[in-house]
């Protein structure tokens, strides 16, 4: 029996065909795929699918590759597209051939769009996609009667968004992530910080339905390490639910539940702490928002080292302005509303990862805590350990305290609030006492003197000028520092001492 027998598609000249080949295997290929691909002038190829098929075709076949991997795009998505059209406006009949599914975060629509822009007729033929066949050939059901009712897949590059945090947090959804290997310390802290249970079962398949397919277990705690230390690399499909857990397809199977959907599952069995009303009060950990990978990413480093420096208690990530979730949301997670009973226990300490006071410590921040059994915390400056921690970005860079050429500049974020302008000065203060000479303090925004004006003030006594910029992460306000003056250090950043001062002022706030 040949292809030609079960199919009666048709790839016309002149045309374009996008074919899914299925997540790796030569023979999980569709009959209707493999029946155009025999038929094809040109043939464009990823490198994931059955690229090896091509080999198998005619000589006169024109092969095209154009494999991406994460982060290395051999060819651009634009020029893909270009050669579809132009090969298919030649008269040519061109296959795209393509891992898994054309429309599952395989760029197909794109491609179609580009096809009939151009008024070049194009079909689309679906494929096996390794969403879930990936999670199959591990032995990963991504549904299971009476286990998971639902699915949920993500395009793992970057960060969780609120929908897929809300399907790891359900007993009942299968979570994939696709790409995701390579993102795999981001989104574990992310889900942890998010409030996810770090016992969630999880299933890595590397190069599944392949020769060299292997399969790892975990949980959402030991997902990272476990990945690094069994050398899994991209490509790989990680699969979080129930039926990810290892062995979880080995008899005696669970008892025959009774109807189905929903109705049929058990009850979770992991209950978040925050809702049990038990143990320490969960931490929340509340910065400023930014649209920077990079500075997202150092947050969740510095809430990650105190998740581990304080056992046993359950850490959470939340924002004011720019990013999810906020503070609100996460406290209104976290915290039962309050009975303003003397005696009433707390579920939540918000604690500020913000250097001063202001706006968003005492409206954001204090309208979170209001009416819910939450605490905020103080502030984290100023404090002596902050300089100690400026004093070394500023020796990393290259400005040496012991340097009389080159001034210092510390540059304060900002604020309109006397209180919080009267901190950045007294940071300043403490960081000219650890250097042991004179410092500049500048505002980046919203109070004077502008770090400029501090710059120049410096220039007048050094020939060089070096910024210690008083924020946590790299953003907006650190990109606005590149250019003003002749040295930049790092941002404060994940530290030993700054993990040290976020566990002081929540043990402070919980009365420990």
């Amino acid at each position: 029996m040949r292809s030609s027998d079960l199919s009666r598609a048709v790839l016309e000249p002149g045309s374009v065909a996008l074919v899914g080949g299925g997540p790796g295997a030569e023979d999980l290929i569709t009959v209707r795929g493999l029946a155009l691909l025999e038929q094809a002038d040109v043939v464009v190829v990823d490198r994931l699918g059955p690229a090896g098929l091509v080999h198998r075709l005619d000589e006169r076949v024109e092969i095209i590759e154009v494999g991406k991997m994460p982060g290395h795009h051999s060819v651009p998505q634009a020029e893909i597209e270009a050669l579809m059209v132009e090969r298919a406006l030649a008269g040519r009949r061109v296959v795209r051939l393509k891992g898994g599914d054309p429309f599952l975060l395989g760029r197909g629509g794109e491609e179609v769009l580009a096809c009939r822009a151009a008024g070049v007729p194009v079909q689309v033929v679906p494929g096996v996609t390794s969403a879930i066949a990936g999670p199959a050939a591990g032995d990963v059901p991504v549904t299971q009667r009476g286990t998971a009712v639902a699915v949920h897949i993500v395009n793992a590059h970057g960060d969780l968004g609120p929908a897929d945090l809300a399907a790891l947090a359900d007993p009942a959804t299968t979570t994939v992530l696709m790409m995701g290997v390579d993102w795999l310390p981001r989104l574990q802290a992310q889900a942890l910080l998010g409030g996810i249970s770090p016992d969630l079962p999880a299933a890595v398949v590397h190069s599944a339905t392949m020769p060299e397919q292997r399969t790892i277990h975990a949980t959402l705690e030991t997902l990272a390490q476990r990945v690094i230390d069994e050398g899994i690399t991209f490509p790989a499909v990680i699969a979080l639910g129930r039926t990810a857990a290892e062995g979880f397809l080995t008899p005696p199977a669970p008892a025959r539940p009774h109807g189905s959907g929903r109705e049929a599952l058990p009850m979770p069995r992991h209950v978040p702490q925050a809702l049990t009303g038990a143990g320490a009060p969960v931490l929340i950990g509340c910065a400023h928002g930014t649209r920077r990978r990079a500075g997202r990413d150092v947050i969740r480093r510095i809430l990650m080292d105190v998740r581990e420096q304080l056992a046993g208690v359950e850490v959470r990530e939340s924002y004011v302005d720019v990013q999810q979730p906020t503070v609100a949301a996460a406290v209104e997670a976290a915290c039962a509303p309050s009975a303003a009973t003397r005696d009433e226990s707390i579920d939540g300490i918000v604690v500020p990862l913000l250097l001063s006071t202001g706006y968003h410590v005492r409206k954001d921040i204090g309208s979170a805590v209001q009416r819910r059994r939450a605490l905020a915390a103080d502030t984290l400056g100023p404090d002596p350990r902050l300089a100690r921690i400026l004093a070394e970005r500023l020796d990393e860079a290259g400005a040496s305290a012991q340097d009389p050429e080159t001034g210092i500049v510390l540059a304060v974020a900002g604020t309109s609030d006397p209180q919080g302008q009267a901190q950045g000065l007294a940071m300043g203060e403490l960081l000219a006492a650890e250097l042991g000479r004179p410092v500049e303090v500048g505002f980046i925004a919203a109070a004077s003197p502008t770090v400029e004006q501090a710059v120049a003030a410096a220039r007048d006594r050094a020939r060089h000028v070096a910024i210690a910029p008083y924020l946590l992460a790299p953003g907006y306000f650190y990109s606005t520092l590149r250019q003003v003056a002749d040295v930049l250090a790092e941002p404060i950043g994940a530290h030993r001492l700054l993990t040290e001062l976020i566990v002081e002022r929540y043990q402070a706030a919980a009365g420990a």
